[in-house]
């Protein structure tokens, strides 16, 4: 997953004193560790229900944001033989993922970035597909992020958005527990309108209602 750091809170305000989960951000403590590992177990269905809209092909360019684990990136660097990118803004996770795919990282043609999804440290218009896999409820600006991601995308290009709670509702107590923002699909596609991109289409999983996927075109 992926954010930037937090602003300093100002006197009196303790909204952002909270310190980050281990599911927000994954620390390098043995917790945190299986935290990642297990959100590579957890999350093979829904990578492959995202992966499947993603449209990949032999010669995409794919961005993973929010890579956490490194199961997502395993799986797209399975799709395409061109670069793959990888970003986020846990060490840990980033070095769980270079371990990982440590075959695709030591040839170059992996690139795994400890970084902010509001300023993605890559050019404009350089890959054909963004996964967003479980990160959008950290992301501390939505539009933001997002107006990133599509500065990055190429002509028809396209980024994947994939959720396994669709709601505020649907995630219960974690959204406080866990500090999570969680936009519904309608919030996403109006919001990924303003920041750019030209076609937004949402869907619910056929079987697991509470999933969500978001496929938004440039």
């Amino acid at each position: 997953m992926t954010r930037s750091t937090p602003r300093p809170a100002a006197a009196g305000d303790s909204s952002n004193s909270r310190a980050p989960s281990d599911f927000e951000r994954p620390s390098s403590s043995l917790i945190g560790r299986l935290t990642l590992r297990s959100m590579n177990l957890w999350h093979t269905p829904l990578h492959r229900w995202g992966l499947a809209a993603a449209g990949i092909g032999a010669d995409s360019r794919v961005l993973d944001v929010g890579c956490g684990g490194g199961g997502a990136v395993r799986r797209i660097l399975r799709l395409t033989r061109a670069e793959v990118g990888a970003i986020d803004h846990s060490p840990a996770a980033v070095e769980l993922t270079r371990r990982l795919n440590a075959a695709a990282a030591a040839s170059g043609r992996l690139r795994v970035i400890e970084g902010s999804v509001e300023a993605l440290p890559f050019r404009t218009g350089y890959f054909n597909v963004v996964t967003a896999f479980e990160t959008v409820y950290f992301w501390p600006d939505l539009e933001a992020g997002l107006r990133e991601t599509a500065r990055v995308l190429g002509p028809g290009g396209r980024l994947v958005i994939v959720n396994e709670v669709a709601d505020r509702q649907a995630a219960g107590i974690w959204a406080d527990r866990l500090g999570m923002n969680v936009p519904d699909g309608d919030t996403l596609a109006e919001t990924c309108v303003k920041a750019g991109f030209a076609r937004v289409d949402v869907r619910r999983h056929p079987r697991v209602g509470a999933w969500l996927r978001v496929v938004a075109g440039i």
